[in-house]
């Protein structure tokens, strides 16, 4: 299935996300998601991270992915349109 695929969704919240893989699941297409930290910035001090310490709110730092194949990307975009936080809105 996975030759080239495309990012149809990316959020920090992980409810939207559930509901992204929900939806895909229902409308019978295949997708692969993963969460990740964000990559640290390089450079001196780049371990420390400031968020850890310059706020007492936590910071979520996972990013939630969905990828699908490129041949059914429109229909995975479709499927997804309105019902939950857009790519877009986080910079892609």
């Amino acid at each position: 299935m996975f030759g080239k695929t495309v990012l149809v969704y990316q959020s920090k919240k992980k409810d939207d996300w559930e509901k992204a893989k929900e939806l895909l699941t229902d409308a019978g297409i295949e997708f692969h998601a993963w969460a990740a930290e964000e990559p640290p910035v390089a450079g001196c001090g780049s371990k420390i991270d400031p968020r850890k310490f310059m706020r007492k709110v936590e910071i979520p730092r996972e990013i939630y992915r969905i990828e699908v194949d490129r041949d059914i990307d429109a229909e995975a975009k479709e499927t997804l349109l309105g019902k939950v936080l857009p790519v877009i809105s986080y910079g892609l």
